[in-house]
């Protein structure tokens, strides 16, 4: 048996990591939260270390909301609002030599709602106010004469304004809105002599981003309006290693994202997003033997993605861009085997697709511009090699309506 359940806790920072009950477990519940965030927040790693194994998490959140809604039904109203700065940040020097996996985490929030649901019916109103001097997460690994032999990871994720919704056999309906004028910076930096294994170093900035996911049998009714004013948002990636045998440097940025996906029901989305901010990502990689190295950047102003395995897709989709959007990815190998190296800019995206094999039906209405610059550029530059991969594409617009089959 499966009690019905409603719960939601409050954490003003991870550093204080104080939680508040919402609203009490009880069948239909009625749960809000109000959250203001005037200071700044850091979380701080410094390590110097000689280990075989490491693992390593820095989180910096100004204003976070989690909780879940199971075998029932329940509503939310949230209110989170960040004036202060979120900063994380990451800095371990690694001597000798690590048999196991080395991974590194860092991040940074401005706001973050939460929310799991399970055989449940949700309704959503949340707002998220994201302004102050910025939100910037670094990450930076040096081991210059350092062997990974076990190798690793870095994740480094900015983020202004989060929301995240789902679960099995769920119904979520409702709206959400976004606004954020602040800084966000993603950095990922890494120094290393060996690394014979895979070895990823990845760097993700977004100033407001939504994403739900319901499977089984569910249903999405969701309104998402999501504004970013003039600031900067920017993914850097920036990774040398003298001998690799499979390394991969990665930069992603984004303005505005949402990312809608449904199983068993209707999916209808209603989607704004306005950009008026700068929106870069960079990523390099620099090595002197290597096996495979993947060099990936890509910079989306405003990004939705509206996927439903079932009969029926409704989107609204409204997009504006008139931030500058670059994508930079840069390779210098001496010498190895294969080199992949590419760029992605791209002004507005909009994807929806339903289920061909269950009679998919696809209705949108689609409304996007333009008005800034899009750029895209790869370089690379390899001694001896066996193949590379090189590519850069630039595109205003870009809009994807299909149906598939199931799983694919």
């Amino acid at each position: 048996m499966i009690a019905a359940t409603a719960t939601f806790a409050a954490l003003a920072t991870e550093a204080s990591a104080q939680q508040t009950p919402l609203c009490d477990p009880e069948t239909g519940s009625y749960c809000s939260s109000d959250q203001t965030q005037s200071g700044d927040v850091t979380g701080a790693v410094d390590l110097n270390v000689t280990v075989d194994q490491l693992e390593v998490t820095t989180y910096a959140t100004g204003n976070l909301l989690t909780g879940g809604i199971e075998a029932t039904s329940g509503a939310l109203t949230s209110r989170q609002g960040r004036a202060g700065a979120a900063r994380a940040r990451t800095a371990v020097v690694l001597n000798g030599q690590s048999d196991g996996v080395v991974g590194l985490t860092t991040e940074a929030r401005g706001n973050h709602l939460s929310a799991s649901t399970d055989v449940a019916t949700f309704a959503l109103d949340a707002a998220q106010t994201a302004t102050g001097e910025e939100v910037t997460a670094r990450t930076a690994l040096s081991a210059p004469t350092g062997h990974m032999l076990g190798g690793g990871f870095a994740a480094t994720t900015a983020v202004a304004n989060g929301v995240a919704l789902g679960g099995p056999s769920s119904s979520i309906t409702g709206t959400v809105d976004q606004s954020a004028q602040t800084t966000v910076l993603a950095e990922t930096v890494a120094d290393v002599q060996y690394i014979p294994a895979s070895a990823d170093f990845a760097a993700q900035a977004v100033a407001n981003a939504v994403q739900a996911s319901t499977t089984g049998a569910s249903h999405q009714d969701l309104s998402v309006v999501q504004t970013n004013a003039p600031s900067t948002v920017e993914a850097r990636t920036d990774v040398y290693v003298d001998n690799a045998w499979n390394l991969a440097a990665r930069a992603n940025a984004g303005a505005n994202q949402t990312i809608l996906y449904n199983a068993g029901g209707s999916l209808v989305a209603a989607t704004d997003q306005t950009n008026q901010a700068r929106v870069r990502a960079v990523a390099q990689a620099q090595t002197n033997l290597q096996g495979q190295t993947t060099v990936a950047a890509r910079a989306v102003a405003n990004e939705t993605i509206a996927g439903n395995q079932d009969i029926y897709l409704e989107l609204d989709n409204t997009q504006l861009n008139t931030g500058g959007v670059e994508a930079t990815a840069t390779y210098s190998g001496v010498s190895g085997y294969d080199a992949y190296v590419g760029a992605e800019a791209v002004g507005n995206s909009v994807t929806g697709y339903a289920c061909s094999q269950c009679g998919g039906e696809v209705h949108v209405t689609n409304s996007q511009t333009n008005d800034a610059n899009v750029t895209a550029t790869t370089s690379a530059t390899i001694g001896a090699g066996r193949a590379a991969v090189v590519g850069a594409t630039a595109v205003g617009n870009s809009a994807t309506f299909y149906v598939s089959r199931p799983g694919g």
